[in-house]
């Protein structure tokens, strides 16, 4: 007798609200929080120009995030991690970060 195993997948966040573990300042203003959610084409398309995998999710995060860059270097690298392997849920391959 063969038993045929199903997969489960688990469905992935719409949206997710980060809570930084190490809130980043960038001139006069305080991130605290990032807020996520699934990128769109083009989104992916503008950040894949930014060069290494590190440049492509700092990219991604920015732009999803809505701030800026600079703000997104400055994430610890426990809070980057996070945001990045959220938005890499989306792509079935995760976002490859240096991750060791």
């Amino acid at each position: 007798m063969n038993q045929v195993e199903t997969a489960v997948v688990a469905p992935v966040e719409e949206e997710k609200t980060l809570e930084l573990r190490k809130p980043v300042k960038l001139g006069e203003v305080e991130y605290s929080t990032l807020n996520l959610r699934e990128p769109t084409a083009g989104e992916l398309s503008k950040a894949s120009k930014a060069g290494g995998n590190v440049d492509i999710a700092i990219a991604l995060i920015s732009l999803i995030a809505k701030v800026p860059r600079g703000a997104v270097e400055k994430l610890s690298q426990r809070d980057f991690q996070e945001a990045a392997d959220f938005l890499g849920s989306f792509t079935g391959g995760g976002l490859a970060t240096g991750e060791m």
